[in-house]
């Protein structure tokens, strides 16, 4: 494997081969220098750039960061960011701008892409793409990274964001789950992952009555 060190701007920027890309950027700002600081894990939801100002979105448990071009994220982040792949994970430092429900914009001074940190990458692969409801086709759901869209006769029903985890309060110590953070408001419903392959998925409701809840693909 080839390894190349970019620099530029006083950033040092680490890049592996496709296969197995490693990247390291750090601004070298502050922590604090525009709002509450923060360390997280996020997963990448994805990058507009054919807009206005350029915005990345990315997912921890449920809670959405966005990340502005040059507002106040250096622009070579975003555009590192850009070059991701959908749920890639990455560790963060950065500021809390502006904060909301669900969501918050996010000064990012400092990125590492690794892919150790999501344990559940294999499930959250087979989760991705179209589903139908075993039990009734009218009822279909779309995963998007970490955005789950569902539909009833080909209509908008609703839309949320999912979580992975080992266990949640309801499912008794089984698992892995699914947790479907739907507003902030409500405790989000949680399913117990029986089955996830590329072409079938197997759901308990945790706390249910053991009802299981199958779904193919289309």
């Amino acid at each position: 494997m080839i390894l190349k060190t970019l620099k530029f701007a006083g950033v040092a920027c680490m890049l592996a081969g496709a296969a197995q890309a490693q990247m390291f950027i750090d601004s070298g700002v502050e922590s604090g220098t525009y709002g509450e600081p923060i360390e997280d894990v996020a997963l990448l939801q994805g990058c507009i750039f054919e807009q206005e100002v350029p915005t990345c979105e990315l997912s921890s448990n449920g809670f959405s960061y966005y990340v502005r071009w040059n507002e106040p994220t250096p622009s070579y982040i975003v555009e590192a960011l850009g070059t991701l792949y959908v749920s890639a994970p990455i560790w963060l430092r950065g500021d809390l701008v502006n904060m909301g429900d669900m969501s918050a914009e996010l000064a990012v001074h400092a990125m590492r892409l690794d892919p150790s940190l999501d344990p559940y990458a294999d499930i959250r692969a087979n989760l991705q793409g179209d589903w139908v409801f075993a039990a009734d086709p009218a009822y279909t759901s779309s995963v998007w990274g970490d955005r789950v869209t569902e539909k009833v006769n080909g209509e908008y029903s609703s839309e949320y964001k999912l979580q992975l985890a080992d266990s949640c309060e309801k499912s008794n110590g089984q698992g892995p789950v699914m947790i479907a953070h739907i507003n902030p408001w409500d405790e989000p419903p949680c399913m117990i992952i029986e089955a996830v392959t590329a072409d079938k998925m197997i759901m308990q409701l945790a706390g249910g009555d053991g009802t299981l809840y199958k779904y193919v693909r289309p």
